[in-house]
């Protein structure tokens, strides 16, 4: 069943993008603007907002990261990381990655305009 679920969010996805570019039925796909009055103040705060939360939830990933590698850490933990030869740099690696790369994209989207 999960897989009828996954190939049809999947095939829907696929579906809307691929109608987005087609300039018939991009017409024919609901529209969504934010032209009132409160659109050029209101987004920028939304933005900000979003990326803080998201900093704060990739931060909190990478500080339980941590915490699986430290020596005080369970048993089943320890031998979590031994079965799945979780090796601590590629794990770092791996979960800082997401947090690097938006906070340079932000940097950079400030910088630019």
């Amino acid at each position: 069943m999960r897989y009828i679920v996954t190939g049809g969010i999947l095939a829907a996805t696929l579906g809307w993008l691929v109608m987005s570019y087609l300039p018939s039925a991009a017409a024919a796909l609901p529209q969504m603007a934010f032209d009132g009055a409160a659109a050029p103040w209101l987004l920028p705060w939304l933005a900000g907002l979003s990326l803080l939360v998201f900093l704060v939830i990739q931060l909190d990933l990478v500080r339980a990261t941590l915490r699986w590698y430290r020596p005080s850490a369970t048993p089943a933990i320890s031998q979590a990381l031994v079965e799945f030869s979780l090796p601590r740099g590629q794990e770092l690696f791996w979960t800082v990655l997401p947090v690097l790369g938006t906070v340079i994209l932000a940097l950079w989207l400030m910088i630019v305009s």
